[in-house]
């Protein structure tokens, strides 16, 4: 039986990945919820978003359900980096580049949801 070893690389990555899942499903909690009022700094801020109250509430909490459904996603990959090492093949491109993804696929959907209201 083969040892597998993980390097530092492993560490580094799957707490990364694990620890911005885990902060980008709380961020999205108030947005779920509706707590977060229209604002510019917090939340889906779209065009369409400002067109309305209905619009920011709706837009938000859709944009936050896609959020935290693809910050899950990187948690899981997280959690697999802390066990398949670095060297795997495949391994170190996924979770290299998936936080971005995880922030650019759920903001194109929570635009194109926008773009219908």
């Amino acid at each position: 039986m083969e040892t597998v070893h993980l390097d530092n690389a492993n560490i580094f990555l799957g707490i990364s990945n694990v620890s911005v899942g885990i902060l980008m499903i709380l961020l999205c909690v108030p947005l779920l919820k509706g707590r977060i009022g229209m604002n510019h700094w917090y939340g889906m801020r779209f065009k369409k978003s400002f067109q309305s109250e209905e619009n920011w509430y709706r837009i938000n909490r859709y944009g936050a359900r896609k959020m935290i459904l693809w910050s899950g996603v990187l948690v899981i990959i997280g959690v697999l980096t802390l066990f398949i090492p670095v060297g795997s093949k495949g391994v170190l491109p996924l979770a290299i580049s998936s936080a971005p993804l995880i922030v650019i696929i759920p903001a194109i959907e929570t635009w194109l949801y926008a773009r219908k209201l």
